[in-house]
């Protein structure tokens, strides 16, 4: 039993999706124990590390990055792989882009034999953006025609994550071509786990309306937005399954029994969210009333390695004697969530810090600019109530005040609301294990047709 799982982004520097691999990993495992189970990945340090139990496989044609990792990371401690790749990214910010990384942006670049993916320069910025130059020269190589090899897999998963929207049509063409392909192949291939829009782009729109119908299902994370949009992209509605967001289970499975009493941050300033430093300056000076008036520790949960999380929460946290933010980028997830097991309530503008919060009974004070992210976070309060995830308004003249009442009301309630959405992420997980019982249904069904036609 072979299993190809893809997240679209294939570095495996954000918390959020590593999170949403990891619960799919995991439950696969346990439909089918002796299952190889293979990520596309230009990153398969951060892959192995962060990810045990996976082979990684690089994207750009699907050939495999060495077998020999297997054994540096068998023997050396996860500790010491981040404290490396800790080092690595200083030395990285310093020089610039890498030689590896250049060289391997010229390949990709450049022409080939063979048919290739119509992407290429968007591959090459994916690369660019995040290839890992410790294993980079075991990737050059000629690949045979692209996804060819995704016949050889017994079913195609592209794993949970926000990519199916326009900012993310430079990974998304490339997503369809993976799709297309395996339902051509005659793969089992199922969407699990995805947050779907805004698609206004005429020409994504209609490559999405001719490959998401083609398959078997599409697992999605809300369906205020989500279901409509797929309705007008022609998927049949019994393909289209809700289930919450697959991370939420990583978050309830920590949960502690005892109320946090510190608050979180976690930030995300990047064009596709609209958020800027002047939103950035206006925020402040709330947070730090809120935490001198409840003697509250500030606690950092940055989502993203690629972006400046980290900067604009520490940003956010000057001027307050009583913070937690964490060294290393390069922390596992779990660790993130844990540190989020401390706080009473949750402020944030990333999707995954409102997921980890909420998933373990801790409301939320969520704060969106864009389109793109409005969505994200008002899809979690059709879940968890408009109490429990109080969304706000960036662009309000009034912001500072309204996410002040928001503050109060969130600390005030937080003890009251906590069982409330601790049930409500008890019954979305429920709701995706009874989603992968279909895809597990589905595989069986397809490997004993074959079989049948085998033997005939």
């Amino acid at each position: 039993m072979r299993i190809l799982l893809d997240q679209a982004v294939h570095d495996h520097r954000n918390k959020g999706n590593n999170a949403l691999l990891e619960v799919a990993l995991h439950r696969f495992k346990g439909y089918w124990p002796d299952a190889s189970l293979e990520v596309l990945s230009i990153s398969p340090h951060f892959c192995r590390v962060y990810i045990p139990g996976t082979c990684p496989i690089s994207p750009y044609g699907l050939w495999e990055n060495g077998k020999s990792l297997e054994k540096m990371h068998r023997y050396m401690p996860t500790m010491m792989w981040q404290l490396l790749f800790e080092t690595r990214e200083r030395l990285q910010h310093n020089s610039g882009i890498t030689s590896s990384a250049r060289e391997l942006r010229q390949l990709i670049a450049s022409p080939r034999k063979h048919d290739a993916p119509q992407h290429d320069e968007e591959q090459a910025d994916e690369i660019e953006r995040s290839v890992d130059p410790m294993t980079a020269d075991q990737s050059v190589a000629e690949p045979a025609t692209p996804y060819s090899r995704i016949a050889d897999y017994d079913l195609y998963v592209p794993t949970g994550g926000g990519y199916m929207c326009d900012f993310d049509q430079r990974f998304l063409y490339s997503m369809f071509d993976r799709l297309e392909a395996a339902v051509n192949c005659g793969v089992p291939t199922v969407m699990v786990g995805q947050g779907i829009g805004p698609i206004e782009d005429p020409n994504l729109r209609a490559r999405a309306r001719e490959v998401l119908p083609m398959l078997d299902y599409i697992m999605i994370r809300e369906e205020r937005v989500a279901r409509p949009l797929l309705d007008l992209l022609n998927v049949p509605q019994h393909k289209a399954i809700m289930t919450g967001d697959d991370a939420i289970e990583l978050a309830y499975q920590v949960r502690k029994n005892e109320q946090g009493t510190g608050i979180g941050l976690s930030l995300r300033v990047a064009a596709y969210t609209q958020v800027n430093d002047q939103h950035v300056n206006a925020i402040h000076p709330v947070i730090l009333r809120a935490a001198q008036k409840y003697g509250a520790e500030l606690i950092a949960a940055p989502i993203d390695v690629n972006e400046a999380d980290i900067q604009y929460i520490e940003a956010m946290m000057k001027g307050h004697n009583k913070r937690s933010s964490s060294w290393m980028r390069f922390e596992s997830t779990a660790h993130l969530i844990n540190r989020i097991s401390r706080c009473r309530i949750m402020i944030t503008g990333t999707f995954h810090g409102a997921v980890f919060a909420l998933g373990q009974g801790i409301p939320v004070i969520a704060l969106a600019k864009s389109v793109e992210y409005t969505n994200k976070l008002v899809g979690l309060t059709t879940e968890y109530g408009e109490e429990g995830c109080q969304v706000i308004d960036l662009s309000e003249a009034n912001m500072p005040q309204k996410m002040e009442e928001a503050i109060e009301r969130a600390w005030a309630a937080a003890e009251r609301l906590r069982p409330y959405l601790l049930q409500q992420s008890k019954r979305q997980i429920d709701l995706g294990h009874a989603a992968y019982q279909k895809i597990f249904d589905l595989v069986e069904m397809r490997r004993q047709e074959k079989h049948r036609v085998s033997i005939n």
